[in-house]
């Protein structure tokens, strides 16, 4: 940055600081104001002497610039691995619908400031894991509200809860990848969406979104936390991030195979989740995406050929290659809607 009389100045150079009203203090230019010929009598007559501005080749850029950039790309992607914007690569019709609406929702949530200042603090605090599984829970919770036919306002509501829904955890960072935790870690641990909930709260989010993050972590039997709500007295956007987070923490966090987080997901269903939520989700998102290279639980690999034709995370695999990862001389189709005993055990 260099400082300049205003005589000095001339068109096309960059403002390195905002000017002020001297008397009033209200703001007259801001900093990243690319000067014009105007610009420049202004300064003169307001008669401010000189002004700061950028040296050549300097870029003026906000950090939460390049994390909108990140996260476009991250949540657009994610959204049309599990909803492409084929009718074919689509469980129905109907998602392919769905996908296209989370796309616009998404971006939408990077335009309100207070949701990027968040996600900056979480990137801050944890970039390996929490801003990743932030942004997956997110895509999730589209994917599967939308399912639901739930209206415009409340779709942004949820995404937005949903990309935010573990904030509480930037007050706790020694916890996030804690893999054992003592008593009081664990109490401590519970806190988290309480601590998110009055962040979101403080930051002036609507009162659903504050909702939605304080209750995530409530179970359909009654035996969640904070305030051990149960069955529908938990809020349904809550419920929705439940289901999205907990089968995202399996895969991301806890490493464990896409089938037994699907089986996790299944098995707590009525227990710990909405079964209509863990319904929605294995019915209508495409868990192993048309044409993903898989390896099923008897050592073959193929490919995914067909998501549409059975419900449930049980599509049509044609095989390629034997156990031994040999080619087969003629490929070989597999439903694993009917070959009930064998399941997905890697995505390759």
């Amino acid at each position: 940055m260099i400082r300049l009389y205003s005589f000095e100045l001339s068109e096309g150079m960059v403002l390195a600081e905002p000017l002020f009203d001297g008397t009033t203090n209200n703001l007259l230019l801001n900093y990243g104001t690319v000067l014009t010929e105007s610009h420049i009598a202004a300064i003169k007559k307001w008669g401010i002497r000189s002004v700061t501005v950028t040296e050549r080749y300097t870029l003026l850029i906000e950090p939460t610039s390049s994390l909108v950039k990140e996260l476009k790309k991250g949540l657009i992607t994610e959204i049309t691995r599990l909803a492409p914007e084929k009718e074919e690569a689509n469980t129905s019709d109907f998602m392919l619908t769905v996908s296209q609406v989370a796309c616009q929702t998404a971006l939408k949530l990077l335009d309100n400031s207070v949701v990027l200042d968040s996600l900056m603090r979480i990137k801050l605090v944890d970039d390996d894991f929490l801003l990743p599984h932030s942004v997956e829970t997110c895509v999730l919770s589209l994917l599967v509200a939308g399912s639901f036919g739930v209206d415009e306002r409340e779709l942004y509501h949820i995404g937005m809860a949903a990309l935010l829904h573990d904030i509480g955890l930037c007050e706790m960072p020694q916890l996030i990848n804690m893999a054992e935790m003592q008593l009081h870690q664990e109490n401590l641990w519970k806190e988290h969406s309480l601590y998110g909930y009055y962040l979101a709260k403080e930051s002036g989010l609507p009162q659903e979104v504050c909702k939605y993050i304080l209750h995530h972590h409530e179970s359909w039997n009654g035996e969640g936390y904070p305030k051990n709500l149960s069955g529908e007295a938990i809020p349904f956007g809550s419920r929705i991030i439940a289901v999205c987070e907990q089968y995202n923490r399996k895969l991301r966090q806890e490493k464990i195979p896409h089938y037994l987080a699907i089986e996790y997901l299944y098995g707590g269903g009525g227990f710990y989740f909405d079964p209509h939520v863990v319904q929605a989700f294995t019915n209508n998102l495409a868990v192993y995406p048309l044409g993903s290279l898989v390896r099923l639980s008897t050592g073959q690999v193929g490919v995914v050929i067909n998501v549409r034709q059975n419900l449930g995370p049980r599509p049509i695999v044609r095989i390629y290659y034997n156990r031994v990862n040999m080619p087969l001389r003629v490929p070989v189709d597999m439903d694993l809607a009917k070959e009930r005993t064998v399941f997905i055990e890697q995505v390759l």
